[in-house]
Parts: structure tokens; sequence; C-alpha cells
């Protein structure tokens, strides 16, 4: 369903009525007015004249379907609000849309981590799932998440961040969790059918206290406001490009920045194994990403599970 921003962006420079917009949308010329006024209230900058009609001169930092990569971020999906990215993402993949789709959200109501953990989804932050159809197997594909936690801690620290990534899924500044990748596909025996990568980054967002693990956003690590479009676009161009690689070389590819960027390695850390918690000093990722870690004086990998800082 095209939304009113859409709308604006489609039309470029050349102004809509009100009375077009409504007949667009299926509104009224009061609701149309209603929904400008949110649209400024967001940061948009809208002209408007009587009998000329509604121009978009500037975006606010809302994400829109931009400048990506050809193949990537389309279709393009946004919603105001929605229970969770992740779950428009999987039914589109179903239904056959093809690989880049990007789904995203100024707001989640039900949005999740792994083992089905709540995440708040507030206004200011990015969240957002991609579809993925990877020729890869389904061994293999849980290693996009780290590949995508990576691209985000180099991102990061090309603007001066000390980010880093936290096997499995997340991305810390310091002591404290900025975001986290959930990881979700359909597979056959030996192949992948889909991937949704479900992305969220605390950015402009007020961080929930009390959290099990302390949060943090980028707003809160750097005292300013961040362009949520820029931050995506970026991140989608270098995420493109590791994809490339990693369908044609795997984990190999990204092994050496992902240990360069490891919250972990050399680390002592909490596991949980076989329903257990172990103490243990964490050596690395093998090449397949497994975590290497060594506890009660042998060394084991680790595919899944939670790991704490000790």
């Amino acid at each position: 369903m095209v939304d009113l921003l859409s709308l604006l962006e489609e039309a470029g420079d050349k102004p809509l009525s009100g009375a077009v917009i409504g007949r667009r949308l299926g509104l009224t010329r009061a609701a149309v007015h209603k929904r400008i006024a949110r649209l400024r209230a967001q940061g948009h900058l809208i002209e408007g004249a009587p009998r000329i009609g509604y121009l978009l001169k500037r975006h606010s930092d809302r994400p829109s379907s931009g400048d990506y990569k050809p193949g990537w971020g389309r279709p393009f999906h946004y919603f105001e609000t929605i229970p969770s990215t992740q779950d428009a993402a999987k039914l589109a993949a179903a239904q056959g849309t093809p690989e880049g789709a990007l789904f995203i959200a100024e707001r989640q109501t039900a949005g999740r981590g792994r083992l089905g953990r709540r995440w708040d989804s507030p206004a200011g932050g990015l969240w957002y799932s991609l579809l993925l159809r990877p020729n890869l197997a389904p061994s293999a594909a849980p290693g996009l998440a780290l590949a995508a936690a990576l691209d985000w801690a180099r991102l990061l620290e090309k603007r001066g961040l000390p980010a880093r990534v936290k096997w499995p899924n997340d991305v810390w500044i310091g002591r404290r969790k900025l975001g986290g990748i959930l990881t979700e596909m359909s597979s056959e025996a030996d192949r992948v059918q889909w991937v949704v990568l479900g992305i969220g980054v605390n950015v402009n967002n007020p961080v929930p206290k009390g959290l099990l693990t302390p949060g943090v956003s980028l707003k809160g690590a750097k005292g300013k406001n961040w362009s949520r479009a820029d931050l995506l676009s970026e991140w989608m161009a270098r995420f493109a490009e590791t994809y490339a690689g990693y369908l044609k070389g795997g984990f190999p590819t990204i092994r050496k920045e992902f240990e360069r960027l490891s919250l972990l390695r050399g680390r002592d850390a909490r596991f949980e194994l076989e329903g257990r918690g172990v103490l243990g000093r964490v050596l690395g990722v093998d090449a397949e990403g497994r975590l290497r870690i060594r506890s009660g004086g042998r060394e084991q990998t680790i595919s899944v599970g939670d790991v704490r800082p000790a």
C-alpha cells in the first residue's frame, strides 16, 4: 500500500494537491492535512500553498527507497507501526518476493530477538529485515548474522566509535549492547530457500532501563542525532559486497576482520554448555564461524548458545 510520503517522493518537484492525494489514498482533505502535519512533526520539510499543493523539499532522517545498490532495497516496504518486520519479510519470502527486499518500521509493537526475547523498538531506531536467497548449504547460513554484525561494527569504527561484534549476533559499544541480528530461514536438506535477517540498532531512540544486558544508542554514545537514512544506505552498500564474497568463499572471507573486531576474543566469558553455566577463555572463531573456547583444560567449539563477558 502506497503511503503519503511515498507519493510525495514519487512526485519529485511537482506539487500534489490535497484533492489528488485524497483520491490516491482514499482520504478526505482534512485527513490529508492531518497526515501532512504528522510528517512535518517528524522532521520532513513539506511546502504547501492553496490551489498549488504540497511539495516535499527535504526528508527527515527516515530511510526511504533511496540509493541502494541495484537489486537491494527493492521492493521497499516502510511501516509507521507494525508488529514485526521479520514476520512481514517471512510472509513475503514464502510468497516468492525476490532477494533484496527490505522491510523497515518506525516502530514495532512485537519486535523480538533470539530465543523469542522481546526487542523494544520505539521511534528513532533502525528496525529492519532484509530478505536473502543465498546459494548456500543450511549450515553456512548462520554466518550471515556474523557478517551483518561485522559490517555494522566496521561502519561505526569508520565514524569514530569503538564498536565491536559479540558472537553470535550482537554489536556492542564498550560494555553495552547497541544492536542485534536475528536470522530465520527456510531450507531443504542441502539448500537454503530463503534467509531473513532481522536487524535492530539503537540510533536516536531511548534505550529501556533494567535490561538483562545494558543497552546504548548511538545518540547516547556520541551525544548527537544521527541520520538513520545515511547509516542504512552505507550498511546496505557494505553488506552487498560482503554478501557477494560470502557466497563465493564462505565465512573465511570475513574471519580475519571478525576476529579483529571481536568483543570476546582473548577474554574470559560465561557460556551455557549442555544446560549448565561454564567459565572459559575465548580463543577466537573457526573457519565456519563457530566460537573457539578453552574451558576445563580443553578446547571446544560452540555453534549456538548464550555467551557473556565475565
